[in-house]
């Protein structure tokens, strides 16, 4: 009888440590799945911030060419810096793209421009006009350095 109780035992502790074995093994390969897909993700935030970066730079280099007005530009390059890094916004390197949009992001654009009277059309071009000459020179020197940027991932 005490063999017979020893035996059990020894079933039921074999039994357990087969079943934590088969857990243990389960859960070393979700953790590798885990890293593979982190390293994926990664990976593909990394080629989504290149893209951006890569449009910031088409951008400013069409501004500088003069192939995109200062305007469009700047409203285009404001949204794409924010969403590439949100630190741009406050870098001092492109403070006048970032004041050329805070003055100019009212103005309507597309079909609220077009819904336009002739005479709001020609008052809205003549101020956006003249905000675009105040800032040219700035704004061209900014986009010449972003037509060079280079996405820093962070580690």
């Amino acid at each position: 009888m005490y063999w017979t109780l020893i035996s059990v035992a020894v079933a039921i502790i074999l039994g357990l440590s087969a079943v934590a074995g088969y857990y243990l093994l389960k859960l070393r390969n979700v953790k590798q799945q885990q890293n593979a897909q982190i390293l994926l993700n990664r990976q593909a935030w990394l080629d989504s911030q290149e893209e951006l970066a890569g449009d910031i730079r088409f951008i400013a280099k069409a501004m500088v060419q003069q192939q995109c007005e200062i305007t469009e530009g700047c409203l285009r390059l404001k949204v794409l810096m924010d969403r590439l890094d949100e630190t741009l916004q406050h870098n001092t390197a492109y403070q006048t793209i970032q004041l050329h949009y805070q003055k100019t992001a009212y103005m309507p654009h597309h079909q609220a421009y077009k819904a336009l009277n002739k005479k709001q059309q020609f008052k809205l071009d003549q101020d956006r006009f003249a905000l675009e000459e105040q800032h040219r020179q700035q704004i061209l020197l900014e986009a010449e350095q972003l037509s060079d940027y280079q996405f820093k991932a962070p580690n």
